[in-house]
């Protein structure tokens, strides 16, 4: 029994490394985005009005859009999570060789149950350590595309380097 939990603490902890990885590439992508629209309008919409006087109305309604959301841009959530999923990914992904390298005991039947338990239980810990230091505020949204891919992959993994016979 503590074999196995400490086998789903292993995936789960795999799969959380992955999710928070995906995320970061998510947040990029948005502010990335964001950051080439409010570029193009405010380079080319001032120009582009002059040329199409026709369509001044529709050039107007992008400049203004352009204004508010660079604006409202630096108060998007997904900004200031950038940094911070980084961080906490690269930490989630070396305690997971951490834990893998202790599969290896737990997997031989080298420990005893309460000390299976013991090592579970201080992944556990790590774990939310470095996710309070991450995210003091709470936690952060599920995403369940993201998390749909972060279990492909970490299912993935564990079956190339843990085949079941």
């Amino acid at each position: 029994m503590y074999q196995f939990q400490y086998w789903k603490e292993m995936q789960e902890l795999k799969v959380h490394a992955y999710y928070l990885e995906f995320y970061q590439i998510e947040c990029e992508n948005s502010e990335r985005l964001i950051s080439v629209f409010l570029a193009i309008t405010s380079s080319a919409s001032i120009g582009a009005w002059a040329i199409w006087k026709n369509a001044a109305m529709l050039w107007g309604g992008v400049i203004a859009a352009s204004q508010v959301l660079s604006v409202v841009h630096q108060f998007l959530p997904f900004r200031a999570r950038i940094k911070p999923l980084g961080v906490a990914a690269i930490e989630l992904f070396l305690l997971s060789e951490e834990a893998e390298q202790g599969w290896y005991e737990v997997s031989e039947g080298l420990l005893k149950g309460k000390e299976v338990h013991d090592k579970r239980m201080e992944l556990r810990r790590k774990k939310s350590a470095i996710m309070k230091a991450a995210f003091p505020g709470g936690t952060i949204p599920v995403k369940s595309k993201l998390l749909d891919k972060a279990e492909e992959k970490s299912a993935s993994y564990f079956n190339n380097y843990y085949p079941v016979n």
